[in-house]
């Protein structure tokens, strides 16, 4: 496994984020987590311009990440307001 080939799966990851598609998103994690478990740093070429690009494709898939999760947040805020709860992220004793 290549840094070029992480670059690869990084781009793909953040592919499956554009697309809002989990089931992408899942897929694309594993390989990305997988090809990082493989990759032997010490026999890898350290060349400063590929990994200052996959340093920008983390940071990238990062941002998008926190992204979605603001923008799922507010999907379920609405959505509580909808249902009469002033805050679908508080605690409450009703079990309901």
């Amino acid at each position: 496994m290549s840094i070029k080939d992480i670059i690869a799966l990084q781009s793909n990851l953040i592919s499956a984020l554009d697309a809002v598609d989990a089931d992408a998103v899942i897929e694309a994690t594993r390989a990305l987590k997988d090809a990082l478990a493989a990759l032997n740093i010490d026999d890898t070429p350290k060349d400063a311009e590929q990994l200052a690009l996959g340093l920008k494709e983390a940071e990238a898939a990062r941002i998008r990440v926190k992204y979605l999760t603001a923008w799922n947040r507010q999907k379920i805020e609405r959505l509580a307001r909808f249902r009469g709860q002033t805050s679908s992220l508080t605690y409450s004793n009703s079990p309901y």
